[in-house]
């Protein structure tokens, strides 16, 4: 697998991951209407992973087919958070898209990525900044 291949998969395991982490908070979240924002950001990420997936299977490699091992991290934030409530959960949330986000970002700069490439990778990447700044902002003011 070459390098741009690889980037591509990485973000792609990422986006598995914060689905998993979406089902989980949506799954525990007392206030509907932060559920179901949520629930749209999770939508976001579904379709971040088919647009990953048709670049990296240009690339003649398999599609990823669900996130990395690290999966248990993201959704053991949330889980752990669930003792605590509605706010914690949504700060759990926060550090996950923190790490999204800056894996897109990195992305962003890496040489192995086609023009294409980076312009999806862009558009994912103001999508994980919208939603860490809409969870950031809404657990402050609970």
């Amino acid at each position: 697998m070459d390098k741009g291949a690889k980037v591509l998969t990485k973000l792609c395991e990422l986006d598995f991951d914060a689905i998993e982490a979406y089902e989980e908070a949506i799954q525990r979240l007392e206030d509907k209407g932060v559920a179901d924002k949520l629930a749209e950001f999770r939508a976001d990420h579904l379709s971040h992973t088919d647009a990953l997936n048709k670049l990296i299977t240009a690339r003649n490699e398999e599609p990823v087919s669900g996130p990395d091992a690290k999966r248990l991290l993201t959704e053991g934030k949330v889980v752990i958070a669930d003792l605590l409530g509605d706010k914690a959960i949504l700060k759990a949330m926060v550090a996950n898209e923190k790490v999204t986000k800056k894996a897109y970002d990195e992305a962003r700069d890496s040489d192995s990525l086609s023009p294409e490439e980076k312009a999806q990778v862009t558009k994912h990447f103001e999508d994980e900044k919208r939603h860490h700044d809409w969870i950031s902002s809404t657990s402050e003011k609970m």
